[in-house]
């Protein structure tokens, strides 16, 4: 027989997702689309989907380490915060969150709250259990990988254009330089004739 044990956790958690969201005792609060998941987070999901995730990932984690409660898996859901210089802290994760996903499991009739904690269910058991049975024999796709928006480089006919215009205002100005030389180049002023002396024969008495 099949069990939560037997099949991948992440993509157990898509396929219970996905039949959560057909149930109406599943639904994200109002707070849900700007509400971070905890204080070691600084933005909210960027899933517009990921209530029905969550819920998914509390109802295997009850499943596999049940019977708990609320302040045992804020733990599990918590991480490490970003406190600048200083080193990072742990942080656990939201209360409410989970507070509100286990409440609406039992209202679903899949987790039952008793002394102990809460646990699942027998119809939360068969029903993860045929999950698990269904994702061994057709497992979901794989989930596409967001790729970051990156500036496109500049064509390389563009950058040849723009070292020629360099090089011929380069070639102008030398050229202007060198008629200005020529302009302003002096002719060799020419020698003086040398006055001769007069030789002492020369001289009158």
């Amino acid at each position: 027989m099949t069990t939560v044990f037997d099949a991948s956790a992440d993509h157990l958690i898509r396929k219970v997702a996905e039949e959560l969201r057909k149930r109406k005792e599943i639904t994200p609060p109002a707070w849900a689309s700007f509400a971070k998941t905890g204080a070691h987070k600084e933005m909210p999901p960027e899933d517009p989907d990921w209530w029905f995730v969550r819920v998914a990932a509390v109802l295997r984690r009850v499943y596999v380490d049940g019977p708990l409660g609320v302040e045992r898996m804020r733990s599990f859901y918590g991480g490490k915060k970003n406190r600048g210089s200083k080193p990072n802290a742990f942080r656990k994760g939201s209360g409410s969150i989970l507070r509100k996903s286990l409440q609406q499991l039992e209202a679903a009739g899949l987790v039952i709250h008793d002394k102990t904690g809460r646990k699942v269910s027998p119809a939360g058991m068969a029903f993860l259990d045929n999950m698990a049975h269904e994702v061994r024999i057709n497992p979901p796709a794989p989930v596409p990988r967001r790729v970051k928006a990156t500036a496109e480089p500049e064509p390389k006919k563009a950058e040849g254009k723009k070292k020629a215009e360099k090089t011929e205002k380069a070639g102008a100005a030398k050229g202007e330089k060198a008629e200005k030389g020529e302009k302003t180049e002096k002719k060799p002023a020419a020698k003086k004739a040398e006055s001769k002396k007069p030789e002492k024969s020369e001289v009158p008495q």
